[in-house]
């Protein structure tokens, strides 16, 4: 199991980064949900794409995304392909991770834009991990995205299963852990990925209860962060953990035989992919050498 934690911040060139970070106007999730990572990992040249415009149709309690009726996405979704295209031809990228806001009024357009995306990216041989919403759990539409072929697929549990309902309203656990089966049955070759936040209120023994529940679900990739308020419209810090509380996570997630995580409190779902997934790469060769 190959773990990274982080608790270093380092001063990059601001300029820099938010030239990077916006490139050609591309929407990133860096930006949009104020990620305390964003200028470190520009600086590395990666960068989490947003498509399917700016504007979510849920209304998550962690997320600084606005929420509101959202552009009809036949309307932006050719346009969001060729600037990321044009983005990741430019900055000689060989890794894209790909998210989008949740799109409740037209699922189908968004699993097809998934997919036609993924399929222009590795046509250019570039490595696609795609962090989707749950699409309500409907086949269909995974199948849209499993069938492009993607090299992970990452959906996030964001918290434990009490706080659940109230943290992600129009989510369900239950649900998202059924995403995992789907993906687990219909497309075993795709690595599957999910991460949470802890901070919200939850008690160490949910945590412990919500790793099993990952794990029993075969996830293979988890990310753990500390939660932090974007702003004051969303919901508070209950608790501020300690380096030695994230090491404790840690090794419990290295006991559970994940095949690989990032831990530590700037820690987010796509913190480094690239990096992570160079790792597994040669852990996995490792393995096959013996």
């Amino acid at each position: 199991m190959i773990a990274e934690s982080t608790t270093k911040r380092l001063k990059w060139d601001f300029k820099n980064d938010v030239d990077l970070i916006r490139y050609k106007n591309v929407h990133t999730v860096c930006e949009e949900s104020r990620c305390p990572n964003r200028y470190e990992c520009s600086a590395h040249g990666v960068a989490t794409y947003l498509i399917g415009g700016s504007e979510c149709t849920r209304a998550c309690k962690f997320c600084h995304i606005a929420t509101a009726k959202p552009i009809a996405l036949e309307s932006i979704a050719l346009k969001e392909r060729q600037d990321i295209l044009e983005s990741a031809i430019a900055r000689k990228y060989r890794y894209l991770v790909i998210t989008s806001v949740a799109r409740d009024d037209d699922e189908l357009g968004l699993a097809e834009h998934f997919a036609q995306i993924t399929r222009d990216l590795l046509d250019r041989s570039i490595q696609v991990e795609l962090l989707v919403p749950d699409f309500h759990g409907r086949p269909e539409f995974l199948s849209l995205i499993g069938d492009a072929s993607p090299t992970v697929i990452a959906h996030n549990m964001e918290t434990i299963k009490r706080l659940s309902p109230h943290i992600r309203p129009q989510a369900k656990y239950e649900r998202s852990l059924e995403f995992f089966r789907f993906w687990r049955e219909r497309y075993p070759t795709i690595l599957r990925k999910s991460g949470f936040m802890v901070g919200l209120g939850e008690t160490r023994e949910e945590v412990s209860a919500l790793l099993k529940d990952m794990r029993d679900t075969q996830i293979e990739i988890v990310t753990v962060g500390q939660y932090m308020q974007p702003s004051h419209e969303q919901a508070t810090v209950e608790k501020q953990y300690t380096s030695a509380e994230f090491a404790d996570i840690e090794n419990e997630v290295s006991a559970l035989g994940f095949l690989a995580c990032e831990v530590g409190p700037f820690v987010r779902s796509s913190y480094m992919a690239a990096s992570t997934m160079a790792k597994i790469s040669a852990e996995q060769m490792r393995r096959r050498n013996g």
